[in-house]
C-alpha cells in the first residue's frame, strides 16, 4: 500500500501561504498531459486530496494524464510506485539539487544516487528529474555536490535513454556549463529555469530540442 502522501507543502520552514485548492478552471477545448506533477504533497488543509482525487479532477477539465515528479529518493519511489498501478500517470525520478549538498556530507549520495538509476529501469519511468542546479539555497560548499548529482543524472537519462527534467535556480550559466561539457540526452525539458541573463537561444544550443516527455 502506497501512502496517500509523503509531505506538506512548507515542512519546516514556517511558511503562513493559503494552501486551500482553487475552483476548477473551464475544461479545456484540447486535452493536454501536464508535465511536471507533486501529488505526493499534501496541500488543501484539512482537506487535503489523494492522487486519485487530484487525477480525477485534472481529467474533468482536460488534462488526460500527469508526469509524477520526484525530488529525493523516497519520493521518487512512490512516483514509480503510483506509475506502476495507475495509466494517467507516468514517473520522473531524481535527487533534487537541494538534496545533494547535505547527501554528500552523510555520505549517502553514490547509495542514493544508485537508488535512482535502479528506478530509471521500471517502464512507466519515463524521465529523469528534477534534477540541475540551485544556487539560490545553496552557497559555494554545496555547489561541487550539485553539479556532482547533476551530471550523474545526465548520464541515468542518457544510459537509459529518458528525458531530463532541469531545475534551474539562479544557476543559468553554470547549467549551461554543465550540457556543454558531457552533453544533454536528446529530450530536455528545463522546468524551473531563473536567474541569468542566458538567451533563450544558447539554452537551445546547449540541450537541443527543449520538449516534455511523451506519454
Amino acid at each position: 500500500m502506497t501512502d496517500a502522501h509523503l509531505r506538506s507543502r512548507g515542512d519546516g520552514d514556517g511558511s503562513k501561504r493559503d494552501l486551500t485548492y482553487p475552483p476548477l478552471p473551464e475544461a479545456l477545448v484540447v486535452p493536454v498531459y501536464d508535465n511536471h506533477t507533486h501529488m505526493e504533497i499534501a496541500d488543501g488543509g484539512d482537506g487535503a486530496l489523494d492522487y486519485r482525487e487530484h487525477l480525477g479532477r485534472a481529467s474533468s477539465v482536460g488534462v488526460r494524464g500527469v508526469v509524477q515528479v520526484g525530488t529525493d529518493l523516497a519520493t521518487s519511489e512512490w512516483s514509480a510506485a503510483i506509475a506502476a498501478r495507475e495509466p494517467r500517470v507516468l514517473a520522473a525520478v531524481a535527487l533534487h539539487p537541494n538534496e545533494a549538498p547535505s547527501l554528500q556530507e552523510q555520505g549517502l549520495l553514490d547509495e542514493h544516487l544508485a537508488g535512482i538509476e535502479r528506478l530509471a529501469a521500471l517502464p512507466r519511468v519515463r524521465a529523469i528529474g528534477e534534477t540541475g542546479l540551485d544556487f539560490f539555497r545553496t552557497g559555494e560548499d554545496g555547489r561541487d555536490a550539485q553539479v556532482r548529482s547533476f551530471e550523474e543524472h545526465i548520464r541515468i537519462a542518457k544510459e537509459h535513454d529518458l528525458a531530463l527534467t532541469i531545475h534551474d535556480r539562479d544557476a543559468h550559466d553554470a547549467c549551461r556549463g554543465v550540457l556543454d561539457r558531457v552533453g544533454a540526452p536528446e529530450k530536455t525539458v528545463f522546468h524551473c529555469s531563473r536567474g541569468a541573463p542566458t538567451s533563450p537561444g544558447s539554452v537551445r544550443s546547449a540541450a537541443g530540442t527543449c520538449r516534455s516527455p511523451a506519454p
